[in-house]
């Protein structure tokens, strides 16, 4: 019985290695312009204003692909944003290390811990002034037509949320309850 599950256990590894080196092949045989045109899958797929933007800044460019912006607005915008980002870079630079000491951070019974999370929470506040400052200069590229229709898309926006977290949570409530 053990010698079948090691036989297994080896034949199962043999075919991964093989497997492996099929798709290290597949990837360098891959030109660089296939790869380019090629579409992400869906489950990669990543919304550009997540990964850069804070909460505030992503929710009003959400808001703003609803409000049929110009093209002149739509440049202002990644203006905007490319300036900002290559000021984050600069001040990410100018505290290589950062200031915050995780080590203390994670363990309140550090004698540094009062320290570190002051300094958590300066840079949180400095963060969420920052990108009120940036939400502010993109809602200032809108039109005043645009910005009396920033509220119903919001709105529309939020009860897009709600029946999307309803769904979710009656879909797991479902499978919880006849679990016992």
């Amino acid at each position: 019985m053990k010698l079948n599950r090691n036989i297994g256990l080896l034949v199962a590894a043999i075919a991964s290695i093989g497997t492996g080196a099929a798709v290290a092949t597949a990837a360098e045989t891959t030109t660089p312009a296939a790869a380019a045109t090629a579409a992400p899958a869906r489950g990669g797929e990543h919304h550009r204003h997540g990964r850069h933007a804070g909460m505030l800044v992503g929710l009003t460019l959400r808001a703003t692909k609803q409000l049929n912006l110009t093209a002149e607005q739509q440049a202002s915008i990644k203006s905007i944003l490319s300036s900002a980002r290559t000021q984050q870079k600069a001040a990410m630079a100018a505290a290589q290390g950062g200031p915050v000491d995780v080590t203390a951070l994670g363990n309140p019974g550090d004698p540094n811990y009062a320290a570190a999370l002051q300094s958590a929470k300066t840079l949180a506040a400095n963060r969420i002034q920052h990108q009120s400052e940036l939400q502010a200069q993109i809602y200032n590229v809108l039109t005043p037509e645009q910005k009396t229709q920033l509220p119903t898309v919001l709105a529309g926006m939020k009860a897009k949320a709600a029946q999307r977290r309803a769904a979710w949570l009656q879909k797991h409530a479902e499978g919880t309850t006849g679990a016992g």
